[in-house]
């Protein structure tokens, strides 16, 4: 009876592990065959470009005003 049990017990742990070990693949399989090198060069230079214009433009500028005579 818990031989049985058991065995019933881990049915749900051996699907979900190959659930999981599916959606692996299909995550690299896609990054594999979607992001070329040109996709990887691109998504770099936005992160690169997304940085520096965070970085850069944070800080207020003082406006310079010319005295009204």
């Amino acid at each position: 009876m818990k031989a049985r049990n058991a065995g019933s017990a881990l049915v749900p742990l051996v699907l979900l592990w190959l659930a999981v070990h599916a959606a692996l693949l299909a995550i690299i399989l896609a990054m594999k065959f979607l992001f070329t090198k040109a996709a990887i060069l691109a998504m770099l230079v936005m992160a690169g470009l997304a940085f520096l214009f965070v970085r850069f433009s944070g800080a207020p500028r003082k406006l310079i005003h010319s005295p009204v005579a």
